[in-house]
């Protein structure tokens, strides 16, 4: 396999229980992609992102954060309420995993999911 791609850090955020666990990879792909579609209210857009992690490991579940770079340290109960992409620019949670094998073995994880835009922000409100 060529992870020649894989030239980014991404830090990935995962709870169980109280426990938040931050994991920093320097070898990732992380990419985004704006879409538009139109809609009987109106106009809609958003930004799905892939992401791609070398590894004999599933690096990523459904419902963990990820953000691009070297992200904050993220502690508590109350902070991880916060930690969300309604208030975290680039921070995305992943929707779907999809562990990928070679030869019986697990040779990367791919997850996948929406960010939220800023100017989706005054429609919540």
């Amino acid at each position: 396999m060529d992870y020649g791609l894989c030239d980014r850090k991404v830090t990935v955020y995962h709870r169980e229980g109280d426990e938040i666990s931050r994991t920093v990879y320097d070898r990732a792909f992380f990419e985004t992609r704006r879409s538009r579609s139109l809609e009987r209210e109106g106009e809609r857009g958003g930004t799905s992102f892939l992401l791609v992690i070398p590894g004999e490991l599933q690096a990523v579940e459904v419902g963990d954060k990820v953000i691009a770079g070297e992200g904050p340290v993220v502690e508590g109960r109350e902070a991880w309420r916060r930690f969300v992409p309604a208030l975290v620019p680039g921070l995305a949670v992943v929707s779907h995993v999809d562990v990928k094998r070679w030869q019986g073995r697990i040779v990367h994880t791919e997850a996948a999911g929406k960010l939220l835009r800023v100017s989706n922000l005054a429609q919540m409100r």
